[in-house]
């Protein structure tokens, strides 16, 4: 019988064939890279913390800089799902701005520490926008389009890559943030994932084995109130203290 693999080796295997397999299982053209030539690599997980909670973001964003006075350009990957590191951009100090959300938003008021954490993302490559294209327009690059509005198109591909990081890590408690993440995992309507935004626990059987699930409004939207926003308030007021309370007995 031959020796069985440690959770260690389990994760590191699953990251290597991650980063080299995960662009062509879900249809990402090879032809995208950034503006200077750099390739759009696969942000795998690399806070993996076992047995206890994982973060699932919708899909990572990258390091924007001033090139030739066009500001906000996509030029690099992050450092990982959901980093908060700072960089200069040619004109001023960057801070990337989802882990300082995450961290300061989400699970401080939730109760989790972030060491606790299993993090990713459901698409783990950066996508295009619409503003990114035209920027590079403007710089001269023309050979692409955006592929922003193919998110879930990818994201159909990538759940079975996140089923197995679910196996891997067999979190207590799954933690997505985001309508286009609640919407794909469960496979139901804007209507339905709004009305899954509620701090109540949802289940899902994962490869027969019942896994527990709490859906939160994307990281982004909370830190923007205002009286056309209502999430800001409903989270702190309503949403927190209930996955807080489910958190403490888990």
């Amino acid at each position: 019988m031959g020796k069985s693999k440690s959770i260690e080796e389990m994760i590191k295997e699953y990251q290597k064939r991650c980063f080299k397999d995960y662009k062509k299982s879900i249809g990402y053209n090879k032809k995208y890279k950034y503006y200077y030539g750099n390739p759009i690599n696969v942000l795998v997980p690399i806070e993996t913390a076992v047995n206890k909670f994982m973060i699932v973001g919708a899909y990572p964003s990258a390091k924007f800089f001033t090139v030739n006075k066009v500001t906000t350009t996509p030029l690099y990957d992050n450092d990982s799902p959901f980093s908060n590191e700072s960089y200069f951009d040619g004109s001023t100090v960057r801070t990337i701005p989802s882990g300082k959300e995450l961290n300061e938003m989400i699970l401080s008021n939730i109760g989790v520490k972030r060491s606790d954490c299993w993090v990713t993302d459901l698409v783990k490559v950066f996508l295009f926008k619409d503003g990114h294209i035209k920027r590079y327009e403007k710089l001269g690059k023309k050979d692409f389009k955006e592929n922003r509005s193919k998110f879930n198109e990818y994201a159909e591909k990538s759940l079975e890559w996140l089923y197995e990081e679910i196996e891997i890590a067999n979190p207590k408690l799954v933690i997505l943030l985001g309508l286009e993440v609640i919407m794909n995992i469960f496979s139901v309507s804007q209507k339905v994932a709004k009305e899954y935004l509620d701090g109540e626990v949802k289940i899902k059987f994962i490869n027969n084995t019942e896994r527990h699930f709490v859906c939160i409004p994307h990281p982004g939207i909370l830190m923007k109130p205002s009286s056309r926003n209502p999430w800001p308030e409903k989270f702190l007021k309503k949403i927190a203290p209930r996955v807080k309370s489910t958190v403490e007995n888990y």
